[in-house]
């Protein structure tokens, strides 16, 4: 109910540790920001994180179709990237 809090709870925290588990076990990609469950205090209101289940935003690069995070819902403020080309033919 902060007005100042950017950002809410994981929804327990058996969910965090799935979320977690899962960018963990990744067998592909590169994290680009996020990656670890938010400890310590927030720089915006000193929020204890602590108290609740908090997990930042989370980019990831280069992941592999057949990986795990591809495949599967990650239900958490993660997000996948991959390159990819369109073959498509242009009718005349």
């Amino acid at each position: 109910m902060n007005p100042k809090v950017a950002m809410g709870s994981i929804i327990s925290a058996h969910h965090l540790q799935r979320i977690h588990r899962m960018i963990e076990q990744r067998s592909s990609g590169t994290i680009l920001i996020g990656g670890q469950p938010l400890k310590g205090r927030s720089s915006v209101d000193r929020f204890d994180f602590s108290r609740g289940s908090f997990y930042p935003p989370t980019v990831i690069a280069d992941v592999s179709s057949d990986d795990i995070l591809w495949n599967e819902e990650v239900f958490g403020p993660v997000v996948v990237l991959n390159k990819f080309e369109v073959h498509a033919s242009i009718p005349e």
